[in-house]
């Protein structure tokens, strides 16, 4: 394709985030490509709208792309939400797994100012095993991820047009808000199974997790102090 531009926004230092750059790059020659990557907090670069990309990809960024920037897509701005269309937003893997959801997946869609509400291209499922943890969700979640970018890269390499899902989002995005609201455990108010569903909703390594308020102060459930597989 003459004059194609992709612009990557991805994580720094994330595997998977790596494979994604690699497959890019497999299709694409690397004057097509500009792969711009940070962590949670960096400041992302608003002047990147001037580089006039006919795609502004988001796989598992840390930044919520300025509109600026998606309305610079002169074909398609898309996000790899880790997540299925009944989990939009934040926390996503948290609320599942606190709701008991039987199934799980990743959806891709063309990005709107408001996050997780755009028109979805294509989404990818798998079974939620009795015995997932966050962890694990988020390990199946990003080889799914992977699998849908690789099939979205054919397809803008084919100059063919993205695929149109039937599936809708099937409710407003989760907030960090309401996220942070279910790891909190009230014990006059849950009882031992709420409780234990809070935990497991939120427990994750080397992070803080559910919690008790005690005096104004925060108590965490302990967790294990190690990297976890997905950063």
């Amino acid at each position: 394709m003459d004059g194609l531009k992709i612009l990557m926004l991805s994580k720094r230092e994330n595997v998977f985030c790596d494979y994604a750059e690699a497959i890019l790059k497999s299709y694409f020659a690397e004057e097509e490509v500009l792969s711009v990557r940070g962590s949670v907090g960096d400041w992302l670069n608003d002047e990147l709208r001037w580089y006039e990309p006919q795609y502004v990809i988001s796989f598992v960024s840390p930044w919520i792309v300025p509109q600026p920037l998606l309305a610079a897509a002169q074909k398609a701005a898309l996000n790899f939400h880790p997540g299925p269309p009944a989990y939009p937003g934040t926390g996503c893997y948290n609320f599942a797994l606190y709701e008991g959801a039987k199934r799980y997946g990743v959806t891709v869609h063309h990005m709107r100012e408001t996050v997780d509400t755009g028109d979805i291209v294509m989404t990818s499922y798998f079974d939620v095993s009795p015995f997932e943890t966050v962890e694990t969700m988020k390990l199946k979640s990003m080889n799914h991820l992977l699998f849908c970018f690789e099939r979205i890269m054919a397809y803008i390499a084919a100059d063919d047009p993205l695929p149109v899902s039937r599936e809708r989002w099937l409710r407003k995005p989760f907030t960090r808000k309401e996220m942070y609201a279910l790891f909190e455990i009230d014990p006059d108010r849950d009882d031992e199974t709420e409780i234990g569903r809070r935990i497991r909703a939120a427990t994750y390594p080397s992070s803080n997790g559910a919690y008790v308020t005690v005096g104004g102060r925060r108590f965490y459930h302990p967790y294990e102090d190690r990297d976890p597989i997905v950063k």
